[in-house]
């Protein structure tokens, strides 16, 4: 729980999705959100906080779609690395959503969902604590914190008062490789937080008294639990930032002084890097002229994105990485920064823990399969029990899956994967935050499009029956995996030191 001026309260996510402590007034928050019956704010100081986005869908006259709105024919779809399928873009039906870059290098999704009266608006960027300094470990996950001080349009806590005012929820997720902060409104209260999310990364307040308030929340945001160990993840995913603990707050963090503050948050927190996500009853084109108009006076900027794909390894030999403490009994592979593939992963997962032993199989092999989930940088964890070589146990089991032994198995997984999706996407911020975590658009230049809803979620993928040899166990082999082995005993030279010439 975050306070600012005026006990301002938030609720804080510890690093992923599915793990969040909710504090303050959520309880009834959400049934009033859910009954379409939260309160309203009171009068605002600045007037022009205040915005409507026009009448509800189910009054509203149909608007003409504009000409660069008109669906994709195949020949104009660009070929995406999203999902782990041979499913086209453009082969995709149902619900359709708008994927755009503005000038000044944000990009923005906007997705109808009229379950319910609220909106669901996410910011989510890219930066992470692997992206740390090596001399400044936790500097990104205090600077998350930090932008809750305020700026020039805002009072320290003045984002997430305002959301709480209209009767909304916040919430902020600190992640490897990104940042979101999330809110939940009344429709009636969208243009508020639109507003906010406009404002949040611009000219952020810094000086000493706010740095140490923030290092103290964020002492108080404990960390993440992770599988695996950090070095683990960063040998798996070939990114050395992940072999540090991101929440941790050192002297380092104490001693930086209010410029180099300001300059390590213009660096790492800019719209270029940023996906705004919006998901609300309103049509589409009714939010895109309103969010363009809100990011209108930033200056034009190319779109910068970062590459978080693993580097995959090709072979039948997983590579052995010593680390203290390990028994040799624990596999891990990189997932890559889309939901297609964590979908195939938690398929995968499901299926290895409900395979039967085979009878050459000693009695007591066990193995037991975890996805450490998130945007970026999820995880496979196997661990291998019972079994004079694990590593022939693993690959045993991989290949039954692989050579279709386990075929009924395989899709009876993936038709659960795919309705627990499914019913998990009904709700506007589970959706937003899905979204969020899609893969980079194909083309970076300005610009909009129609899309599948379904291809970026993943949902499409995982819609595609399991068929053993194809992309969707791609990057699930053996040799593609790290293997947690005791490290070899260290050799010490018998030679004395006098004895050297």
């Amino acid at each position: 729980m975050l306070r600012g001026t005026g006990a301002v309260r938030i609720s804080l996510t510890r690093g992923r999705p599915g793990r969040r402590r909710e504090t303050g007034r959520l309880g009834a928050a959400a049934v009033l959100l859910a009954l379409g019956l939260a309160p309203g704010a009171a009068a605002l100081a600045r007037a022009s906080v205040v915005r409507t986005l026009g009448p509800s869908p189910s009054t509203a006259e149909p608007e003409p779609v504009e000409g660069e709105d008109h669906e994709p024919t195949p020949t104009e779809v660009e070929p995406s690395p999203e999902p782990t399928t041979t499913l086209a873009e453009s082969e995709v039906d149902g619900p359709t959503l708008q994927d755009g870059v503005l000038p000044c290098g944000l990009r923005v999704i906007i997705a109808q969902d009229e379950s319910l009266p609220v909106a669901a608006v996410v910011l989510a960027i890219d930066t992470g604590t692997e992206d740390d300094p090596a001399t400044q470990p936790g500097l990104v996950h205090a600077l998350a914190y930090h932008l809750m001080q305020g700026n020039r349009e805002l009072v320290p806590g003045g984002a997430v008062a305002l959301v709480h005012d209209r009767g909304g929820l916040a919430s902020l997720a600190v992640g490897p490789a990104q940042v979101r902060y999330e809110s939940l409104v009344p429709i009636s209260a969208l243009g508020d937080a639109l507003w906010v999310e406009s404002q949040r990364l611009r000219a952020p307040t810094v000086s000493e008294e706010l740095w140490s308030s923030t290092l103290r929340w964020a002492r108080r945001d404990k960390s993440q639990t992770w599988r695996v160990p950090h070095e683990a993840m960063a040998s798996a995913h070939g990114a050395p930032g992940l072999a540090h603990d991101g929440r941790r707050v050192g002297s380092e963090l104490h001693q930086m002084v209010p410029r180099a503050i300001g300059q390590a948050l213009a660096e790492r927190f800019r719209y270029d890097l940023a996906t705004l996500v919006v998901v609300s009853p309103h049509r589409p084109p009714e939010l895109r002229r309103e969010i363009e108009a809100l990011f209108a006076d930033l200056p034009d900027k190319p779109r910068a994105s970062r590459d978080r794909s693993p580097r995959w390894r090709t072979g039948s030999v997983p590579q052995a990485v010593p680390i203290a403490g390990e028994k040799g009994q624990r596999f891990v592979w990189p997932v890559a920064p889309d939901p297609a593939s964590v979908g195939w992963a938690t398929v995968w997962c499901k299926a290895i823990n409900r395979q039967r032993r085979l009878p050459a199989e000693p009695a007591r092999a066990r193995l037991r399969c975890h996805v450490d989930l998130d945007p970026r940088r999820s995880t496979m964890v196997l661990v291998a029990t019972g079994a004079d070589d694990p590593t022939a146990l693993v690959r045993t089991r991989i290949e039954r899956i692989e050579q279709g032994e386990d075929d009924a198995l395989m899709e009876r997984q993936r038709e659960v994967v795919h309705g627990e999706w499914i019913q998990s996407l009904r709700m506007p911020l589970p959706l937003a935050q899905r979204l969020a975590a899609a893969a980079p658009r194909p083309s970076p230049e300005p610009g909009w499009r129609r899309r599948p809803l379904r291809w970026l979620t993943g949902e499409a993928a995982l819609d595609q029956p399991w068929t053993p040899g194809t992309e969707q166990a791609e990057h699930l082999e053996l040799g593609a995996a790290i293997h947690l082995v005791t490290p070899e005993p260290a050799t010490h030279s018998t030679t004395s030191p006098e004895a050297e010439p």
